[in-house]
């Protein structure tokens, strides 16, 4: 299982100090009516990507240890998302220059001058997608009424735009915007945006 943690102060403070995340609250043990302590239970390493000009970084996650579910729960920075590389700054980012009319590759290269390949682009377009009733759903709560998107964006792009802008609304950019919706739509979804 893996838990989204709030970082203050982003990637810097969290690679300076990744036990921060370690706390009464993210110790809670989720499998477990009784309330307990889950054990430290050592690190691993993940790729993280951001948004250029940040280079790939290579982070410590922490996991922690229910001896009694014998399950462990590894504690996630918000900057990234679960089960992938690319973090929700990127996501947002990417599908603000998708949404302007650039083809997906070429937003995803706009972001992140390093994607190889246009199935990663074609992936986190999907990804994001396939969870239109999950978005919805949290949109719903957020929202009286639907966002409605700017008449200049394509139609084939519609489908994104409605989640995108009722994302983004009442934030300075799309970044912050899906870095923080990244734990509250995990939490009430256990999925990531993407």
């Amino acid at each position: 299982m893996q838990r989204l943690c709030r970082v203050a102060g982003g990637v810097k403070c969290y690679l300076e100090a990744p036990g921060c995340l370690v706390g009464k609250d993210t110790r809670e043990c989720p499998f477990c009516t009784v309330g307990h302590a889950l054990r430290l239970h050592g690190w691993y390493w993940r790729w993280a990507l951001l948004p250029d000009p940040e280079p790939p970084r290579r982070i410590p996650v922490r996991r922690l240890y229910c001896p009694y579910a014998r399950r462990t729960v590894s504690l996630l920075p918000d900057f990234c998302m679960p089960r992938r590389q690319h973090g929700p700054a990127i996501l947002g980012l990417f599908l603000q220059v998708f949404l302007a009319g650039t083809g997906l590759l070429e937003a995803l290269r706009k972001v992140r001058q390093d994607v190889h390949c246009h199935s990663v682009a074609q992936l986190l377009r999907n990804g994001f997608l396939k969870r239109t009733v999950k978005i919805r759903a949290y949109l719903a709560q957020r929202h009286r009424r639907v966002i409605e998107p700017p008449q200049q964006i394509p139609k084939d792009r519609w489908d994104v735009a409605e989640l995108f802008f009722g994302l983004v609304a009442g934030f300075k950019s799309p970044d912050a915007a899906f870095i923080s919706h990244t734990i509250p739509f995990h939490q009430g979804f256990a999925d990531s945006l993407a």
